[in-house]
């Protein structure tokens, strides 16, 4: 996919700002909340502060110069907040802080006395200082002027000279301040533009635009950066004494790198580390790279650490399994209990959340306890859907921050422990940002997805459908430029169950891409429907009579089904009129509490149904939300089923679809085309209606596990 210039492809930020605000959210992190937050006041101005974690060294990032806020560090503060105490304030002009309309107000005097007073207020006596763009000159002049306070100094695409002496470059200026009172929105567009110059940076852009530039206005931004114009914090460079890091990628199209050299000729003693390919803010861009250069730079190693040798190691395998629903998980046992028949003395743990997670230790599993500095995926899709609604392709787009926290995480156990082998199940932070940081890659890796390419829902948005082209051009490059990184991608499912559409414009199909670069295993179900086939035997063993209709409605682990089951409540007694004896059961799951929902005589709420694949296959019929794992039961089990696919969400709506209907078992339903009247008579007549569906491999699972294990024993692989 060609890279055409951001503002031709989004033309996001021109004419479509919002009115000046400040960030909508309660905190302006989705995964992790401040253990303090507050304000400082200086001269009637107030500056808006937060620290996040409670122990280690502390870590304060400079305020952000005011075209930004503190949002803009969402992909690194949630975890480095897990090894120091971290620092956070929004500059004058922006954020949730004061936006004064004077000059006087503005002044890189002005700006290093908040920043004092954030300290002081927090007591921070001894701290990391990092400095961002032109915040770095405040953070050096700290680093100069309080040396006892300072134990190390980082600089990341940061300004030492901003004096502008040249006369193009004072005419540039000059310029620039013009266009930012009078046309702030292609201001931000150009800006942001230049500032993410990395190819496939499309979310990074849209949130610098909308959430950061957004939240202010021109007019006051131009006050605060002739703030910073004409400083020149050279000379202070050269009296810093502490260890200092200078990071700067060489594409920076907003600060030359020659600024980075000057700054590390200038302190002594100073690293650099240039980022080939970078551009202007590497913690937002490559924020897995970033944390774990600060990190490893201010050194909040762990107090305690274990070295096993290696003929003392045990056979382990780490699973990464989806927490978006249970379905994933349910599979993802199946082929563990597999390889363990065929590797007895393998250890395996997990490394997943809730819902997941307490299934697998319901199931005698070992979930890692590192698992509990996991941000829950499963929780942000809750967050972004509606009524029976969820833009699946914005919800997987919107969970950087997610995603970066939780391959951190990982990389800190990789670091701390040997695994053997890598299997994730949908992992899709572990699978991206190996891609983007291949040298982390310490062992093989096996990846297993149910789908393959996103795919755009709404009609005429050119948008969405730029945007999921996007997102698939950046997954084929990935395996293009990194074959070996999977070593190993299994589809699980058919060939067939592939959808033969095109990625995008300009893009391969999909079905022909997916055959080159992965290997079948074919659906692995978590049970053998051979042994649930005494329906009757099944009734006995759950509690339901022999001669009675059930129905089971089901919407999987989250919150996002809510709708769906109150729909199917309010059909109950319609449908009961029709058979008297029926009765219904609401498996809610662990999210939807039981009084959301209608009370009927005959209707059963439950919160929770172990092994729910069990009461399925003895009703006579289910209403399910339309994900793949229950769907796919179902029509093992030989099971009437009506689906409801959420809306806009393309894998249930396509790769679903697609799939069911290969299997001779389309019965997907618009939730929004159904009354409740349509909605039971519906139910009824498929309640009475015979199926014939084609029958599901009961080998799944053994064939996944003898690939992963392939990869484990028998091929020859060397880390990177």
């Amino acid at each position: 996919m060609s890279e055409a210039p951001l503002p031709q492809r989004l033309r996001l930020a021109a004419g479509a700002l919002p009115a000046p605000h400040t960030l909508p959210d309660p905190y302006p992190y989705e995964t992790v909340e401040p253990q303090r937050e507050g304000y400082v006041e200086r001269g009637g101005v107030r500056t808006w502060y937060a620290q996040f974690g409670s122990n280690g060294p502390w870590l304060v990032f400079s305020p952000i110069y005011q075209i930004a806020n503190s949002h803009i560090l969402r992909g690194v503060v949630p975890w480095l907040s897990q090894h120091f105490r971290v620092v956070v304030m929004d500059l004058r002009g922006n954020g949730r802080s004061d936006r004064p309309r004077r000059q006087e107000d503005y002044s890189f005097d002005a700006y290093y006395l908040d920043l004092l007073a954030v300290l002081d207020a927090l007591q921070v006596d001894r701290l990391a200082i990092v400095g961002i763009s032109a915040t770095a000159m405040a953070a050096i002049r700290l680093a100069a002027e309080q040396p006892q306070r300072v134990s190390h100094l980082v600089c990341a695409g940061g300004w030492v000279d901003m004096r502008m002496q040249a006369p193009e470059a004072r005419l540039a200026a000059e310029k620039a301040l013009a266009k930012m009172r009078a046309d702030w929105p292609a201001f931000l567009d150009a800006f942001f533009a230049a500032a993410f110059s990395e190819p496939h940076s499309t979310k990074p852009y849209e949130d610098a635009v909308l959430r950061n530039g957004g939240a202010s206005e021109g007019a006051v931004v131009a006050l605060g950066r002739e703030g910073w114009l004409g400083r020149d914090v050279r000379e202070a460079a050269g009296q810093v004494r502490c260890p200092t890091l200078v990071i700067h990628g060489d594409n920076d199209r907003i600060v030359p790198f020659a600024q980075a050299e000057t700054i590390a000729a200038a302190v002594p003693g100073a690293r650099l580390l240039k980022v080939e390919g970078g551009g202007h803010l590497m913690a937002v861009r490559d924020p897995v790279p970033f944390c774990r250069a600060v990190r490893d730079f201010v050194g909040a190693a762990p107090a305690r650490s274990t070295w096993v040798r290696g003929m003392a190691r045990k056979p382990r395998a780490l699973f990464v399994s989806s927490a978006i629903g249970l379905g994933h998980v349910q599979r993802d046992l199946a082929i563990a209990r597999e390889m363990r028949l065929q590797r007895p003395d393998l250890q395996i743990d997990w490394f997943t959340v809730h819902p997941a997670a307490t299934y697998l230790e319901r199931e005698g599993e070992r979930v890692h306890p590192i698992c509990s500095r996991l941000a829950n995926e499963s929780r942000h899709f809750e967050r972004q859907a509606g009524e029976h609604d969820l833009q699946a392709f914005f919800a997987l787009r919107t969970m950087d921050e997610v995603m970066a926290r939780n391959f951190l995480v990982f990389t800190d156990l990789m670091r701390e422990e040997h695994f053997d082998i890598v299997i994730g199940d949908e992992a899709w932070e572990i699978d991206y940002h190996y891609h983007e940081n291949p040298e982390l890659k310490r062992q093989p890796f096996v990846f297993l997805t149910d789908f393959v390419g996103c795919l755009p829902m709404e009609e005429g948005n050119e948008r969405e459908a730029f945007l999921c082209a996007d997102r698939n051009a950046d997954d084929i490059e990935h395996v293009a430029r990194y074959p070996w990184i999977r070593d190993r991608a299994i589809f699980v499912g058919n060939e067939e169950d592939v959808p033969d559409l095109p990625f995008g414009p300009g893009l391969p199909q999909i079905r022909d891409w997916t055959r080159r670069n992965y290997t079948f295993s074919g659906y692995a179900l978590p049970f053998d429907p051979r042994q649930l086939g005494d329906v009757e035997a099944l009734r006995a063993r759950h509690g339901y009579a022999r001669d009675e209709k059930i129905v089971i409605a089901s919407v999987g682990g989250t919150s996002v089904g809510a709708p769906l089951l109150r729909r199917i409540a309010e059909a109950y007694p319609l449908m009961k009129k029709q058979v008297p004896g029926l009765r219904m059961v609401l498996v809610a799951g662990p999210r939807i509490p039981r009084d959301a929902l209608p009370q009927h005589e005959g209707l059963e709420v439950l919160p929770y149904v172990h092994n729910l694949f069990e009461h399925l296959a003895c009703a006579d019929l289910a209403l399910v939300q339309g994900g793949l794992s229950t769907c796919m039961e179902l029509v093992a089990a030989r099971r009437p089923f009506l689906s409801f696919p959420l809306e806009r969400h393309f894998e249930q709506c396509i790769h679903v679809t697609q799939r069911m209907r290969n299997y001779c078992a389309e019965c997907s339903v618009r939730f929004r085309e159904l009354t409740t009247q349509g909605l039971a008579e519906r139910a009824l007549e498929t309640l009475h209606r015979p199926v014939a569906y084609k029958p599901v491999e009961t080998d799944g699972a053994a064939r996944a596990a003898r690939q992963v294990l392939d990869v484990m024993d028998n091929r020859h692989w060397a880390a990177a």
